[in-house]
């Protein structure tokens, strides 16, 4: 498991103890601010939402954990509500998305570590056609081509889908073009 300074400091008690703890291999330092109980071998990725609980794996990096493209992307795109502070770590590049809208399709994965938020694969349709603009063309058919067939072998829900859209101010627009293009 990740411990975060204050959690360690509050298992343990003091912060010779942390050291003294640290010393004896009982723990091992991750990164700045992040202990770990078991082999101090982390990936990034657990490393950040160790940072950033509240953040949600989305775009080019879900995308590529749904194995939806070929692309893998050299930065980790992170969703967070508009009022969080800025991640100041130069793998990640972070979205902000209005807090209404964060936490739909929000799904949690346990790894040997912790825990990974990222977006379901509907909440990830609804994204590619939110945010095509930001996106090469060539990318986005690309997605497209994989939601067709996520769709053909039923891995993507069309009730979830249109239940999403209806929570987006521009819902209607988005399931319009999804039905459109998609369906």
């Amino acid at each position: 498991m990740i411990y975060k300074t204050g959690e360690l400091k509050k298992l343990l008690g003091s912060f010779p103890r942390i050291k003294k703890a640290l010393e004896e291999g009982k723990y091992f330092k991750v990164s700045h601010g992040l202990y770990s109980d078991k082999e101090p071998v982390v990936s990034e990725l657990e490393n950040i939402f160790a940072k950033y609980p509240n953040a949600v794996l989305t775009l080019e990096s879900a995308f590529a954990y749904y194995e939806m493209s070929d692309y893998v992307p050299n930065k980790y795109v992170v969703a967070t509500t508009q009022k969080a502070h800025k991640i100041l770590n130069n793998k990640v590049k972070q979205i902000y998305i209005t807090d209404s809208i964060l936490n739909i399709g929000k799904i949690t994965i346990k790894t040997k570590y912790g825990v990974i938020n990222v977006y379901d694969r509907e909440r990830m349709v609804i994204e590619l056609f939110r945010l095509k603009t930001k996106l090469p063309y060539s990318y986005f058919k690309e997605i497209v081509n994989s939601c067709r067939e996520l769709v053909k072998e039923e891995k993507i829900s069309i009730s979830k889908l249109v239940k999403y859209c209806s929570m987006f101010s521009n819902g209607e627009s988005i399931e319009k073009q999804i039905q459109e293009v998609i369906l």
